[in-house]
């Protein structure tokens, strides 16, 4: 498979970007030379034999794979024949191939939207000590789909996927020690000061634990 040189030089500087985030995204994206590869099973077999056909459900001559979503394994695919080239991921259901998604109108804007996620880890990579909040992700989430029309929320919130668990995780730690720490009589800044966070987040995880009380 022959790329051109511009399509090529995008698809590694993406895929350098993905791979600085390799263990927060549910994806992963091939190196330019090894997309030839990467195509059999799709376009063509094994043995390099054409799959396309040219019906409906069957897969399309302009789509390319580039990378997949690591737990299930579906494609995420570029289109050569839509404008911008947009990127997105099918699933492969009842020998159909078409359901699916956009991720983003472009591989630029992919990367553009990996950078935002990269810059949201970074930050709190920084602040060990600041949890990661599903409600921070939400508005991350907001923020690349509202950049890019292609962009879904749902999509993101599932290519996301380790960073959604993660905060799960941190959430119920952070919960639980204000739980202790409140219960022990210390007051709000008094917690916030030993958790080195925000009094905001506090006072959101106390009402979260004074609603489940109810």
């Amino acid at each position: 498979m022959r790329l051109d040189a511009c399509l090529e030089e995008e698809l590694e500087l993406l895929k350098l970007e993905s791979e600085k985030l390799e263990e927060w995204i549910d994806f992963a994206i091939f190196a330019p030379e090894k997309l030839e590869k990467a195509q059999a099973g799709y376009s063509v077999d094994p043995a390099g034999r054409s799959l396309i056909t040219g019906e409906e459900g069957d897969w399309q001559p302009e789509w390319i794979v580039i990378g997949y979503t690591k737990l299930i394994g579906d494609p995420i695919i570029i289109d050569t024949n839509e404008e911008g080239q947009p990127v997105s991921y099918l699933m492969h259901g009842m020998g159909e191939w078409g359901a699916g998604s956009y991720i983003a109108g472009s591989i630029k804007q992919l990367r553009d939207a990996l950078a935002k996620v990269m810059k949201f880890m970074k930050s709190h990579l920084e602040h060990s000590n600041s949890p990661i909040t599903r409600a921070e992700l939400n508005i991350l989430v907001s923020d690349i789909v509202g950049a890019d029309e292609y962009a879904d929320s749902d999509t993101w919130e599932m290519l996301l996927e380790p960073i959604y668990q993660l905060a799960e995780d941190q959430e119920e730690r952070v919960t639980e020690q204000i739980r202790a720490m409140s219960e022990q009589g210390l007051q709000i800044k008094e917690i916030a000061d030993r958790l080195e966070i925000p009094l905001t987040q506090v006072y959101d995880y106390l009402k979260k634990i004074k609603t489940s009380q109810i």
